[in-house]
């Protein structure tokens, strides 16, 4: 199973734009399947509960 930890929504300045911290702990996951700097696809869940972060292929 993967790591797991808190992260934050955050905003900054004016703008609307989130950004959304992943914990050290998680990032440095070997299942993370994330590199820095990549593009992603972000949906939010029919329910409006879960936030979905896919790779673009």
């Amino acid at each position: 199973m993967a790591m797991e930890g808190k992260g934050r929504i955050v905003s900054q300045g004016r703008a609307q734009t989130r950004y959304l911290t992943i914990p050290a702990s998680v990032a440095a996951d070997s299942n993370f399947p994330f590199e820095d700097g990549e593009t992603v696809i972000v949906k939010i869940d029919d329910t409006g509960e879960f936030l979905i972060v896919e790779k673009i292929t």
